[in-house]
């Protein structure tokens, strides 16, 4: 008896070798779509590098954020100190400062210890 070359499916001959090829196609693309997983969870889990560097841009935004502000402060300081002059209210001045030195503002280490 002569038997059909394949499996008939909605009208189409779909032979053995075929198949074969479909099923190996699918799973390179299982196994792509697990190492792109995979890949994915260990970028997004946290490690102390990741942990120090966002301690670290914490402390530079906030340092920004002060030199950012201190126009605003000598401004609401001057407005206070006016105030608190027309009431009659001593006012508390500021001893003058001295410029600091070259060697008062050296920084011995970056701040990632390097």
């Amino acid at each position: 008896m002569y038997g059909e070359p394949g499996i008939s499916i909605a009208g189409h001959v779909v032979t053995s070798f075929q198949l074969l090829i479909a099923g190996a196609l699918l799973l390179c693309v299982a196994a792509i779509l697990m190492g792109y997983r995979r890949d994915l969870k260990a970028t997004l889990r946290q490690s102390g590098v990741t942990d120090r560097l966002a301690e670290d841009l914490g402390r530079i935004a906030n340092a920004l954020e002060r030199i950012a502000n201190q126009p605003a402060d000598a401004a609401i300081r001057d407005a206070a100190r006016k105030s608190a002059a027309s009431i009659g209210t001593p006012v508390e001045r500021a001893p003058d400062a001295e410029p600091a030195s070259e060697e008062a503002h050296r920084v011995a280490y970056s701040i990632f210890g390097r």
